[in-house]
């Protein structure tokens, strides 16, 4: 299996990304090689190996404790746009 100029193309486009024509043929290249390679490991005879869901390293979490936050001027003062209700942000993302 390969992945097409044109499904390039469409995530590119999806992602609102503009690609020349040298990294299409790169990413055709990259991910035509990350098809082959999640084959390869398609292949492995895993028959007799227990599933692996988790890691056993104990994840060290810290207490939960109340801590003093910013203040709302201080949360604003260097937003590119606020208001008086808060962040201003645009609606759409390509304005």
């Amino acid at each position: 299996m390969s992945v097409s100029r044109e499904t390039i193309l469409h995530v590119a486009e999806l992602a609102s990304l503009s690609l020349d024509e040298g990294e299409v043929d790169a990413l055709a290249k990259d991910l035509h090689a990350i098809v082959q390679y999640v084959e390869q490991l398609g292949a492995v005879n895993t028959e007799g190996v227990e599933p692996y869901s988790h890691s056993a390293a104990e994840t060290t979490l810290r207490k939960d404790a109340v801590m003093t936050g910013l203040t709302r001027e201080e949360a604003l003062a260097k937003a590119p746009r606020a208001t008086e209700e808060g962040f201003a942000v645009p609606r759409f993302v390509h304005e």
